[in-house]
C-alpha cells in the first residue's frame, strides 16, 4: 500500500511538469478516479478514493468517496500504550455542479453528505452501580467495552478543478455546514454503568454522547481522468 501511494503521488506531480492534450472541454465526458491525501492525517485518519461521474453534458456531475482507516498508521498516536483499537469507515456522497468554464480549470459548487463511522475496542474501567447521569459509582470493573461512533454531516462546499497533461487532475475545495455526532455501547452494557472518557482530547468514545455542531471540510483530491481521448 505505501508502495502504491508514493507512486501515484510521484504521477502526479510529473504531471504538473507535462504537456498534454487534455484540457476541461475534453475530460468533461470522462470518468475520474481520486485519491484524497490528507484523510491520511485526520483525528479518524483513513485511505480514501473516489469516483467522479460526469452527468452528460450539463454540467452536473456525482462523486463517491470510501475510505477506511486504522488506529495503527495513525500519526496522532505519541506511543503504542496511548494507541487504541481503532477502525474508520468513511462515505462522502456529493452532487457538484460546474458554473465556469476555462480552458484548464473549472469552477463548482457541491452539496455534500458524509457518514463516517468509528469503532472502538479496547478494555476499561468501568464505574458499576452508578448514582446516574452524574454521581459517584459503588465500584469500577476493567472490561472490554465496544463502542461505535456514529458522524453525519452536511456541507456546502465551492471548489475549482485543474486539468494537467498525462491525464492528472487537481480538485481544490473548501466547504462549511453542520454535523451530528452519535456514540453508543456495541457490546451490551447493565444499566446503571459508566464507561469513561479517554484521555485523548480529541476522541468522541462515551455511550450517550449526542452532539449537533459546525462543521468545516477542505482540503484537495488527486486525480486521473479514465477513457480514451483523440490524439
Amino acid at each position: 500500500m505505501r508502495l502504491f501511494l508514493i507512486a501515484f503521488l510521484g504521477c502526479c506531480l510529473h504531471s504538473f511538469f507535462s504537456l498534454g492534450q487534455i484540457d476541461a472541454e475534453t475530460a468533461q465526458k470522462h470518468v475520474i478516479v481520486k485519491f484524497a491525501p490528507l484523510a491520511l492525517f485526520d483525528f479518524d485518519n483513513s485511505v480514501q478514493f473516489g469516483l467522479e461521474v460526469p452527468l452528460g453534458t450539463s454540467g452536473l456531475s456525482v462523486q463517491q468517496d470510501f475510505g477506511y482507516g486504522h488506529s495503527s498508521f495513525n500519526m496522532w498516536y505519541s506511543t503504542e500504550t496511548e494507541r487504541p483499537r481503532k477502525e474508520t469507515y468513511k462515505s462522502r456522497t456529493q452532487l457538484r455542479y460546474y458554473y465556469l468554464e476555462r480552458r484548464r480549470y473549472k469552477a463548482y459548487i457541491a452539496g455534500e453528505f458524509l457518514l463516517k463511522k468509528v469503532i472502538y475496542s479496547e478494555n476499561k474501567w468501568v464505574g458499576m452501580e452508578c448514582d446516574q447521569p452524574w454521581g459517584n459509582c459503588s465500584y469500577f470493573e476493567n472490561k472490554f467495552v465496544k463502542t461505535g461512533r456514529t458522524v453525519g454531516a452536511g456541507h456546502a462546499k465551492m471548489g475549482w478543478q485543474f486539468y494537467f497533461g498525462n491525464r492528472m487532475a487537481l480538485d481544490v475545495f473548501t466547504g462549511l455546514g453542520f454535523r451530528n455526532i452519535s456514540v453508543k455501547a456495541i457490546t451490551p452494557v447493565l444499566a446503571n454503568t459508566r464507561v469513561p472518557r479517554t484521555d485523548r482530547w480529541f476522541e468522541y468514545d462515551t455511550p450517550g454522547t449526542n452532539e449537533f455542531i459546525p462543521s468545516l471540510a477542505m482540503g484537495f483530491h488527486f486525480g486521473i481522468i479514465l477513457g480514451k481521448f483523440e490524439d
